[in-house]
C-alpha cells in the first residue's frame, strides 16, 4: 500500500515528472491517469479525513458517457458503489414554472445512447478515487502551494513548487486542478475573468412518494432560477431524488430559512408535485455560483484543468464532465508525446489547449446564454424564447443533436 510521504525539513527539492495540485475528483483522476501512463507523480493539497458517513450526500454529479469512459479507462468505474449510482434515461426540461410551460423531452433510446448520464454522490466518487490513490504509486503531499518558479529551459528545465511548510518539490510539468480560486493560476500570471451569477445553489436529498422512472426534471424561470430533480437509487422507497435549486440570492435566503420539511413542500409546489410528496433525508447545503473564463489554458510547464480552467453554471450539469474531459485530453497528449520532445515544450501543451479551447468555449457560451435567456427579459423576447423551445421540442433531429452534445 502506498502511504503519503513527508518532505524532509529542508529546501532541497524532491523530483517528480508531474505534480498535480488539487486533491478533488479532477486532480485525483489526473494523477492516477498520469501514473498509469508511466510517470512519477505527486498529488498535492490538503488532505481530508476519510468519511464513514453512509447517509445520502446532497452533493451529486451527473456524469456523462464520456466521463464514465474515462473512469473505466482508469479502472475506477467498477470500483464505485453501484448500489448508489442511478442512470438517467429521460430528461424533461420546462421553459417556465407554470403548469403549461413548454417542455423539452430528451431520452436515451431516441438519442441512441445507453444513458444520458449517471447520478453519483460526491462521497462515492471521491472515496473511490482516494482508495485507488492509496494503492497507487502516486505520492500524496499534504501541502499548500506558496510559490511557483520555472528553472532553466529545455530538457534541464523544471517547475519548482514551494510550500507553506518551507519545503519544495520540482517537476517536469505541473497540472493545476486547484479549483475556481486557483492559486497556481494566479502564480503563473494567468488572469481569470470571474462572473457572479447572482444566484445561490441549494442542494438536498428527498424521498418521494412517486417513482422517478430514471428521469431527470428541470424547471427554468426568471423568478425562481433553475430547479432540477435528479434521480437517486430508490432502495425500498417508491423514489428518491436529489435537488439542485439555483435560486436568485434573495429567494435563496428565504429558502435557506425554511425547515427541511417546509423546503420539501416548496419544491413540490414549484414542480407541481411531479414526484408526489417529498420527505427530506439530508441536510440542505448551499454555495454561491460563479463562472470562470481564462485567456489561456496553459503556461510555462503548466496545464489548467477543471474549475481552475473553467467554471460554469450548473443548469446543464456539465461542470465535472468538463473537468474529466480535460483529464482525458491531458492523458491523450501525454501518451502521444514523442520521446525526443521535452515536457516543457509549448508545442506539446498547445495540443491540449487547441483540443479543449473550442469545446469549453462553446459550452460556456451556450450555458451563459441560457442563463441570460431565462433571466429577466422583455415579454416579446420571452414569447420568442418559448416559441423556439416548442420548436426544438417538436423536432426529433434537434433533440438528437442535443443528446449528442450532452453525452460528450
Amino acid at each position: 500500500m502506498n502511504l503519503p510521504f513527508a518532505l524532509p525539513p529542508s529546501n532541497a527539492p524532491r523530483h517528480v515528472d508531474a505534480a498535480v495540485v488539487g486533491r478533488g475528483a479532477v486532480g485525483a483522476a489526473a494523477a492516477l491517469g498520469l501514473a498509469q501512463a508511466g510517470l512519477k507523480v505527486a498529488l498535492i493539497g490538503p488532505s481530508t479525513p476519510h468519511s464513514t458517513d453512509t447517509s445520502w450526500d446532497p452533493r451529486v454529479f451527473a456524469l456523462s458517457p464520456a466521463s464514465r469512459a474515462l473512469l473505466e479507462s482508469l479502472r475506477l468505474w467498477d470500483a464505485l458503489d453501484a448500489s448508489r449510482v442511478a442512470p438517467v434515461y429521460d430528461m424533461r426540461v420546462h421553459a417556465g414554472a407554470g403548469a403549461t410551460a413548454p417542455q423539452l423531452h430528451l431520452d436515451a433510446y431516441r438519442g441512441q445512447v445507453p444513458a444520458l448520464a449517471w447520478i453519483i454522490e460526491n462521497r462515492n466518487l471521491q472515496g473511490t478515487l482516494d482508495a485507488a490513490l492509496r494503492y497507487s504509486p502516486v505520492q500524496l503531499l499534504d501541502e499548500r502551494v506558496s510559490g511557483l518558479e520555472i528553472t532553466a529551459s529545455g530538457p534541464a528545465g523544471r517547475a519548482r513548487l514551494s510550500f507553506e511548510s518551507g519545503t519544495s518539490l520540482s517537476a517536469r510539468f505541473v497540472v493545476a486542478a486547484d479549483g475556481i480560486d486557483s492559486s497556481l493560476r494566479a502564480l503563473a500570471g494567468i488572469q481569470a475573468r470571474l462572473t457572479d451569477y447572482e444566484q445561490t445553489a441549494l442542494v438536498a436529498n428527498f424521498d418521494c412518494s412517486l417513482p422517478h422512472a430514471d428521469t431527470a426534471w428541470q424547471w427554468m424561470d426568471e423568478s425562481l432560477g433553475v430547479l432540477a430533480l435528479l434521480p437517486l437509487p430508490a432502495g425500498v422507497q417508491p423514489g428518491r431524488v436529489s435537488i439542485v435549486w439555483s435560486a436568485p440570492k434573495t429567494l435563496a435566503e428565504e429558502l435557506l430559512a425554511l425547515s427541511p420539511e417546509a423546503l420539501a413542500e416548496r419544491v413540490s409546489q414549484v414542480t407541481h408535485a411531479a414526484l408526489g410528496t417529498l420527505t427530506p433525508i439530508s441536510p440542505v447545503r448551499s454555495f454561491a455560483l460563479r463562472g470562470v473564463r481564462v485567456p489561456r489554458l496553459i503556461g510555462d510547464r503548466l496545464v489548467l484543468v477543471g474549475d481552475a480552467a473553467h467554471a460554469v453554471h450548473p443548469l446543464a450539469g456539465q461542470g465535472m464532465n468538463l473537468g474529466f474531459g480535460d483529464v482525458a485530453e491531458l492523458l491523450k497528449v501525454v501518451r502521444g508525446r514523442e520521446p525526443i520532445r521535452d515536457w516543457g515544450d509549448p508545442l506539446l501543451w498547445r495540443r491540449y489547449e487547441r483540443a479543449r479551447r473550442g469545446a469549453v468555449d462553446t459550452l460556456q457560451d451556450v450555458i451563459d446564454g441560457l442563463h441570460r435567456l431565462f433571466g429577466p427579459v422583455p415579454a416579446p423576447l420571452a414569447w420568442m424564447r418559448d416559441l423556439g423551445w416548442r420548436a426544438v421540442a417538436a423536432s426529433g433531429w434537434a433533440r438528437r443533436q442535443l443528446v449528442a452534445q450532452a453525452v460528450r
